[in-house]
């Protein structure tokens, strides 16, 4: 799924090589960057929670973690996707698929990826209205 996800995003920034802004490979690069960062943002608030079930302590991560995570983040997506280009072999498997490449498509995996990009919002706000009921 996340192959299929990072050729929905790669293929809105590159149209038949006719590049819509700078290299697709770079802005999809910072797109999923970002991604990956709130995952494991999402990640990490639970394991706080849990460690620090009796006293339910405010979320707070510091500065120093935050950018770890980020880096982290980064290194994992050049790791998976960038390094040996295969973010060109990802988008010549899916070119033909044609669910991918319909609006419906499109729509759905944008949908998730906003859905993923906002999970540590929905988990913060769900942790405090059942905290505070």
């Amino acid at each position: 799924m996340l192959d299929r996800l990072y050729y929905v995003i790669l293929s809105y920034y590159s149209r038949n090589t006719e590049h819509k802004i700078d290299t697709p490979g770079i802005t999809v690069f910072f797109i999923f960057t970002i991604l990956f960062y709130c995952l494991a943002y999402v990640l990490i608030l639970p394991t706080i929670d849990i460690i620090n079930y009796p006293d339910h302590a405010q979320l707070t991560i510091g500065k120093p973690t935050m950018l770890g995570i980020l880096i982290t983040s980064g290194a994992l997506v050049y790791l998976l996707f960038i390094r040996n280009k295969r973010y060109l072999k990802i988008y010549t498997k899916y070119r033909s698929d044609t669910f991918l490449n319909s609006k419906t498509g499109r729509w759905v995996y944008w949908g998730i990826y906003i859905l993923l990009l906002l999970s540590p919002v929905i988990y913060i706000e769900i942790r405090f209205s059942l905290l505070n009921f």
